[in-house]
């Protein structure tokens, strides 16, 4: 049996509302909401105890988890959501099924459990047809050894689970192989993953919804810095269309074998011309912030929209767009702010590395986009030519 929805109509307005209910409390939490409330829609968020809640301090109530409550307790307290969805893809997935006996789920538990794990990921992937870097499963010395031996290096081991951002992860090359063999304690979980000559980094978002209709944006070019997205451009320049075909061609059908709802990010290298797809994002991703000023619709509310059963909104760029990320270290308004230049900060306390914000820079023309990029950079990390 499908679970009930919890929509309330306002008496004598004809206005329909819904209510949402997000998995996490940080900045991707925030810009679904601030996308969202304009629409009429009301959130809640569900949050572990000890997590910082102040990204969303003002917009729905925040439930703290603890191990006595039970689905339906939690359900109660968030104010009976028409759909549960995520910030991230690390959740408790036995929770989230749960939910699911309670209201919609978006996306589902079983897709989320497939891409909260590296391993099990990968082997989907490959399964489904989708290029991929040669990878080998580590669990154990032996296998460590043996993908040392046979991947081309460096090679990057990455923890099954919640590696992310450059942590929890490894660049293994022939002089510090004996080094990382030392140092990783096992038994533990591990992905080793082959090098990858890549020529760019490109990703590509789309949001689908449950009628199967399927939104896709233009491809964003991507540049990190210690593993960890620095600026993206959009539309990513020259980017051959037999490309862009399959790439469109692997992330539906990645979402169409998941009966997937909601946004995701495919994140993919190129490589001699051929397109290798690195990771899924399950969720709204910072390779699609310059959505909010660059395109007809922002992927937060393409997201609101696909879980609801909306309309999806129109993709298209509206000019070109480039996003700086704020790690660590942020601008004030007056240093960071012209014409063209966005400014969005997530209300966080400074600590290094940590996403703070980004800023957005919307201009007709490239070259325009791009050297306010590098302005800003310097500005806001003090780095010469």
């Amino acid at each position: 049996m499908a679970p009930k929805t919890n929509r309330q109509c306002r008496r004598g307005s004809g206005i329909m509302t819904h209510h949402i209910a997000i998995v996490g409390s940080g900045q991707l939490a925030r810009m679904i909401a601030l996308d969202g409330i304009p629409l009429g829609i009301s959130f809640s968020f569900l949050a572990e105890p000890g997590d910082d809640t102040r990204c969303v301090q003002g917009l729905g109530d925040v439930v703290e988890r603890t191990a006595e409550h039970s689905a339906a307790e939690l359900f109660e307290k968030l104010g009976k959501p028409e759909v549960v969805t995520v910030e991230k893809e690390h959740v408790d997935i036995e929770l989230l099924s749960d939910f699911s006996a309670l209201c919609a789920v978006h996306p589902n538990p079983n897709a989320l459990a497939k891409f909260k794990n590296r391993l099990q990921e990968k082997q989907f992937l490959q399964q489904q047809g989708i290029p991929l870097a040669p990878f080998m499963e580590v669990s154990n010395k032996e296998q460590l050894l043996s993908a040392i031996e046979q991947l081309s290096k460096p090679i990057f081991l990455k923890s099954q689970e919640q590696g992310y951002d450059g942590y929890n992860q490894y660049r293994i090359t022939d002089d510090n192989a004996e080094e990382i063999l030392n140092t990783i304690t096992f038994p533990s979980a591990w992905v080793a993953e082959s090098f990858v000559p890549f020529e760019r980094e490109i990703s590509f978002i789309a949001a689908r919804s449950p009628n199967q209709e399927v939104a896709i944006y233009p491809a964003v070019e991507n540049y990190h810095k210690n593993g960890v997205l620095l600026t993206s451009l959009a539309p990513a320049p020259n980017v051959h269309p037999d490309q862009l075909a399959m790439a469109k061609q692997y992330i539906a059908k990645i979402m169409d074998s998941l009966d997937y709802v909601g946004l995701m990010c495919m994140e993919c290298f190129v490589e001699d011309g051929k397109i290798l797809v690195n990771e899924i994002a399950p969720r709204v991703h910072n390779s699609g912030h310059w959505t909010s000023r660059g395109a007809k619709t922002s992927q937060f509310e393409n997201h609101i929209r696909a879980i609801l059963s909306l309309p999806l909104g129109a993709t298209e760029c509206n000019g070109i767009s480039g996003m700086l990320n704020l790690l660590g270290a942020t601008l004030m308004p007056d240093e960071a702010l012209d014409n063209h230049t966005f400014l969005t900060l997530y209300n966080k306390t400074v600590r290094p590395r940590r996403k703070l914000g980004h800023i957005t820079i919307n201009h007709d023309e490239q070259s325009v986009v791009l050297e306010r990029l590098k302005v800003l950079e310097q500005m806001v990390y003090n780095e010469e030519d």
